[in-house]
């Protein structure tokens, strides 16, 4: 079988930190013949910290489902995004001035405009980042994801402007300050049918867990989705299985869930 795994609020407590008791089930997971796949929105540079923690057995997905590496940590697949992601940037800048924008490329971060929720973003993850004009950006053949970052508040005009673009990119939120664009069909869950398949496991193996809108896709395409206590209200109602939260080692619930039903 196959567990997908959401990094922030999910596999991480609070405290952004994998349990004892969260590693102890993976690692029981993968010695018991499991696959297990890392499915985050964040950046290589953002779990670098956490690789030795975890027992890697299967391609996993990082930057919401548009870059996937191996298990040598090696790229598979960049997904790229269209031309005219560059006027959607310069559009949505010039609309709103308070706003951050964040351009990820592989392992590399560009900041076309900086907000508060930017400056924190980079400084908590510890992420080097260049900084560019949004009219000197480069080719986008080889980006990832953009995020737009701000105020919640205003973030939710931000998605409301947006909207005519939603027929041509994928939009989502991991969290109230964050709107998250990749390409049309570039998803968590369109990069675990790519790693299932990858792997040849059928669809009926197939288990994900997640907290955030941005794990929807992901929650939808297992034959299985958990969610723990504190996620979202949408996730809640899209899961099949609701497990503990996140402080209280949500995902060695759902690795004694499986072992319960599916050994």
């Amino acid at each position: 079988m196959l567990l997908a795994c959401d990094m922030d609020g999910t596999l991480l407590d609070s405290s952004r930190r994998i349990s004892e008791r969260n590693e102890r089930a993976l690692r029981y997971f993968t010695e018991e013949g499991g696959r297990f796949s890392l499915a985050t929105g964040r950046a290589p540079g953002a779990i670098r910290s956490y690789l030795p923690q975890l027992p890697f057995n299967a391609p996993y997905s990082l930057l919401n489902g548009s870059l996937i590496l191996n298990e040598q940590h090696q790229v598979m697949r960049c997904a790229g995004m269209p031309v005219e992601t560059k006027e959607l940037i310069q559009t949505t800048l010039l609309e709103f001035s308070q706003i951050g924008c964040e351009i990820f490329i592989g392992d590399r971060i560009l900041v076309c405009q900086s907000s508060e929720v930017t400056e924190q973003h980079m400084r908590t993850l510890h992420l080097d980042f260049e900084t560019v004009s949004s009219n000197r950006l480069p080719d986008t053949t080889n980006w990832c994801k953009i995020n737009f970052t701000g105020d919640p508040a205003l973030m939710n005009q931000v998605k409301a402007f947006l909207k005519p673009y939603q027929d041509r990119f994928c939009m989502a939120s991991s969290m109230p300050s964050f709107w998250e664009v990749t390409a049309q069909g570039v998803n968590k869950g369109t990069a675990l049918e790519t790693i299932a398949q990858n792997c040849g496991i059928p669809h009926d193996r197939i288990f994900a867990v997640g907290d955030s809108y941005n794990d929807e896709d992901m929650i939808h395409a297992a034959y299985l989705g958990f969610a723990p206590a504190n996620a979202d209200d949408g996730i809640l109602q899209a899961a099949d299985v609701h497990v503990r939260e996140n402080d209280l080692d949500a995902v060695a619930a759902v690795v004694e869930y499986l072992e319960a039903h599916y050994s």
